[in-house]
């Protein structure tokens, strides 16, 4: 039987400061683990000794290992989905090819600055931990994505805007992550981010 979302919750949820250090401790030596030893070699006494806590403060907080791994995979691509939404609020009234490179730029450094975690949970964290945050980031992306398509007015085609939209954010995240994640050889970087560009621009323009 599939396991819910709710199986990976916290059993609770801090409120006062010093809780809440503690509580981000855990998580925080958590990611720091995954990218040192890999989700197979973690435990919870790996954890709570590198958040210089007690074990009993950690399953204070958490149930597992699998529900701190869950929370880091989850603060990862929140993180991650603000980073990409940062731009969009600077974007009105600019150029849409500006805007597209803007927006390529601001993506790539957010994975860039997340590289090492996110190529652990991509290697080794199981998927059931990890495939529902991978997909509530993605549609985060696609309505960041719509929400600047809206602010561009006049600038964008107006049909199949929602397919456009689509289209764009999963070439756009799969070649980025790919990219960071793992480059093919002989590839330059500043010239995929070009291509890129120029492809999404064509996409989205008024058609003549």
């Amino acid at each position: 039987m599939a396991q819910k979302t709710n199986d990976f919750a916290p059993k609770k949820v801090p409120k006062q400061a010093r809780s809440r250090a503690t509580f981000d401790a855990i998580v925080e030596a958590c990611a720091r683990l995954l990218v040192e030893r890999g989700y197979r070699a973690l435990t919870t006494n790996h954890i709570a000794e590198t958040a210089g806590v007690s074990i009993g403060s950690l399953y204070e907080y958490f149930g597992d290992k699998d529900v701190v791994v869950y929370e880091v995979v989850r603060r990862t691509a929140v993180g991650f989905s603000e980073d990409a939404a940062r731009p969009v609020s600077t974007l009105q009234g600019v150029p849409v090819a500006a805007g597209v490179r803007a927006w390529l730029g601001a993506l790539l450094e957010a994975i860039r600055s997340r590289e090492p975690l996110m190529r652990a949970i991509a290697a080794d964290v199981p998927a059931h931990l990890r495939d529902p945050h991978i997909r509530e980031a993605w549609e985060r992306h696609l309505a960041i994505a719509r929400a600047a398509y809206r602010l561009a007015g006049d600038q964008v085609r107006e049909d199949r805007a929602e397919e456009v939209s689509f289209l764009v954010v999963t070439l756009v995240d799969a070649a980025l992550t790919r990219l960071v994640l793992d480059p093919p050889p002989d590839v330059d970087e500043a010239t995929v981010l070009d291509e890129l560009g120029t492809r999404v621009i064509d996409w989205v323009a008024p058609r003549r």
